[in-house]
């Protein structure tokens, strides 16, 4: 069988353009096309965090494990269904440092930024994960010597988001991160309110 150059059906099934290979994929995908505009965000969140001190910080040269109040702000852009980037604000303890506390005291605040991979399903609903970065400064009290230092540190993240009844715009999310604060680990279960705008 032979094939000539003035074929009727040539270039009928190629791509003219970038935009319009992009919407040929996205419907192969079965994804709208208006999902890929980007949309910001806004998240508050409340939550409690332990700090795991070791020995060496301790009056009692035993580890301790302290339990501390987080609350958290973070903005940011979704630039396509599943992946976005934003900064947030970290504050732990009540911010009243009392050098004369009977009991360790943990207080810090911090300020970064991350990247955040969620499964894209519908409405902003389902599981993510979040790698970042937070400079920090942080303090203990009530210990044998109370000391204070700053510096930065990687934060990684998991969490789902579940929906609210007749909200497309407005997700509930529960979330688990890790990070330290030089030789502290410290680990904190969060919850709170995510929307879109």
């Amino acid at each position: 069988m032979m094939y000539s150059d003035d074929n009727t059906m040539k270039g009928r099934y190629s791509c003219g353009t970038a935009t319009s290979c992009m919407g040929f994929l996205l419907l192969l995908l079965g994804m709208p096309v208006q999902a890929w505009q980007p949309q910001g965000y806004a998240a508050l969140a409340l939550g409690l965090s332990t700090q795991s001190i070791p020995e060496e910080r301790s009056d009692d040269g035993e580890s301790d494990t302290l339990l501390t109040d987080l609350v958290y702000a973070r903005g940011g852009i979704e630039w396509i269904p599943g992946v976005s980037t934003g900064l947030g604000l970290w504050l732990w303890g009540d911010k009243n440092i009392n050098e004369n506390a009977e009991s360790p005291q943990f207080d810090g605040i911090s300020a970064g930024w991350d990247v955040t991979l969620r499964l894209p399903l519908a409405n902003g609903v389902g599981p993510w994960v979040r790698y970042g970065r937070h400079c920090w400064s942080t303090a203990v009290s009530g210990v044998l010597e109370p000391w204070s230092d700053d510096g930065c540190s990687t934060m990684r993240s998991a969490g789902f988001n579940f929906p609210l009844p007749n909200q497309h715009d407005v997700v509930l999310f529960a979330e688990y991160s890790t990070t330290e604060f030089s030789d502290i680990d410290a680990d904190s279960i969060i919850a709170g309110v995510r929307a879109h705008f």
